[in-house]
């Protein structure tokens, strides 16, 4: 195919974050009360706006008393809507909630996420029983890099990936770039006091990884992860995990040109908001609102790619904070 006629076509793909299915004790207290209906939302707008497939990044489960009727749930809500289009998902930190509580391994949350995301049937590039993966898209030859946050629920008191994921992450990015293709990298959480999906300079989320602990031990392989942020300024990341909404401008970030071009995702679920609380200190206003699902629809040619906020419950544009990345 000529250049030219590559340079007419494009794909289109719908990016979300934080989905939280929730069925906490039976229905019970149950916390993410739009979840499903936001779902059942982007199911719908997927298949109207034609989009080829869509990335989850993190966090489809909220799993506080074990994950797998929310699996089951999610997967029931797919099968129901009629869409017919790929679903990538990454590892978030709440697929692995349960373990924190002694309900099962951290091992036994990943072989969940493994089974019914059906990972093991989609035309993905994966080592044997990892939960990482590469999609490469088969017009344009783009990369989609899903990492893990695999080793537990509290992800700002640990090193968040093993050296086997670092490895191949910085393998996998080398090779691409050498190879010329565009690379998108999805990874649930931000890093604290860096990119996008927080405030910078005062961040209100206490949650997100951390290079090191409060004692200056550092986590290597999370420092490695920023490493290659910075070393690859012409990736793609895109985020969740903060929940923060589209009109707290905290969306996108490249650390004035010396990082990578970072994304925040809003969440699916329902949006959170920068506040202060009664000392001063910031913080975040979690009282989710059924009206906030927030995500993109992203539009890729040969020499750009378009991010679209939208709302998917409302079927609504946020033409505020639409983004486009030249390649």
């Amino acid at each position: 195919m000529s250049a030219e006629k590559i340079k007419e076509k494009s794909y289109r793909f719908a990016l979300v974050a934080d989905i939280h299915i929730d069925l906490e004790k039976n229905g019970e207290n149950t916390y993410f009360i739009y979840a499903e209906e936001n779902f059942r939302q982007l199911l719908q707008a997927a298949k109207k706006y034609g989009c080829e497939f869509i990335i989850s990044a993190g966090d489809q489960v909220t799993n506080a008393t074990g994950a797998v009727e929310e699996w089951k749930r999610y997967r029931e809500i797919i099968r129901d809507s009629g869409y017919q289009g790929l679903i990538f998902e990454a590892l978030g930190n709440h697929e692995l909630r349960y373990a924190k509580y002694g309900g099962c391994s951290v091992r036994e949350c990943v072989d969940e996420f493994i089974q019914y995301t059906e990972l093991s049937e989609k035309p993905v590039i994966r080592e044997n029983g990892k939960p990482y993966y590469e999609y490469i898209h088969p017009l344009f030859g783009d990369s989609y890099l899903f990492m893990a946050i695999e080793n537990g629920y509290d992800v700002n008191s640990l090193d968040n990936f093993s050296d086997e994921q670092m490895d191949w992450a910085e393998s996998a990015i080398a090779k691409r770039t050498a190879q010329g293709r565009r690379i998108f990298l999805i990874q649930h959480s931000p890093l604290y006091g860096f990119g996008a999906g927080d405030d910078r300079e005062n961040p209100a989320y206490l949650g997100s990884i951390r290079t090191q602990d409060a004692a200056g031990n550092i986590f290597p392989n999370n420092l490695r992860f920023r490493k290659l942020l910075e070393t690859y300024k012409d990736i793609i990341w895109a985020s969740g995990h903060t929940h923060l909404r589209f009109e707290d401008e905290k969306n996108y970030s490249d650390d004035s040109g010396n990082s990578c071009r970072m994304f925040h995702i809003p969440a699916l679920s329902g949006t959170t908001r920068l506040t202060y609380d009664s000392d001063g200190k910031r913080t975040l206003d979690r009282a989710f609102r059924e009206d906030e699902a927030q995500g993109y629809i992203v539009d890729v040619y040969e020499d750009k790619a378009v991010f679209s906020g939208v709302n998917f419950f409302r079927d609504e544009l946020y033409p505020l904070y639409t983004y486009t990345i030249k390649r």
